[in-house]
């Protein structure tokens, strides 16, 4: 799983990312995720040139790969299905190792149906926490996965 890649998108640099970032997540990437694996993408993949950034993903893994639309994925559904991703959605769920696990790019309130959800958007700063409505829904079911707490390498569930 991974999320927030934000390829082509220098400013992140001046909010704490290396410069080499976009390098070390495709490094990273490559290196761990493997050609049966399933890998969630929680949103905003890229800032600018689109088609080559998602279709990087299916031209440099060999594996399922699955959208989960951010907040910067802006193009149509079909867009992304012809460049490169195999599904796309708004948020997906999935019954795994015996958790109901729910995939989306902002967090969710608690629904009473999931265990836990699996979430981007945040980053490592708090100004996305302050976004209106978010502390009222955040809760132990939450659970953020940011590449800048990876040192930007995809995450395992197991």
């Amino acid at each position: 799983m991974t999320t927030d890649t934000h390829f082509n998108h220098k400013q992140l640099i001046q909010y704490g990312r290396p410069q080499n970032f976009e390098e070390k997540i495709k490094k990273g990437l490559i290196s761990i995720v493997k050609e049966d694996d399933l890998l969630i993408h929680l949103g905003d993949v890229c800032i600018g040139n689109d088609i080559e950034s998602n279709n990087w993903f299916k031209e440099n893994l060999k594996c399922k790969t699955y959208l989960i639309r951010g907040n910067h994925d802006k193009k149509s559904t079909k867009f992304y299905l012809e460049n490169g991703w195999d599904v796309v959605a708004d948020r997906i769920d999935i019954n795994m190792f015996g958790k109901k696990m729910c995939f989306t790019h902002f967090p969710i309130a608690w629904d009473g149906y999931f265990d836990i959800n699996y979430h981007g958007h945040f980053h490592d700063t708090d100004h996305r926490r302050n976004e209106p409505g978010f502390n009222k829904i955040l809760s132990g079911y939450n659970k953020l996965i940011s590449l800048e707490y990876t040192n930007y390498q995809p995450i395992i569930i197991k």
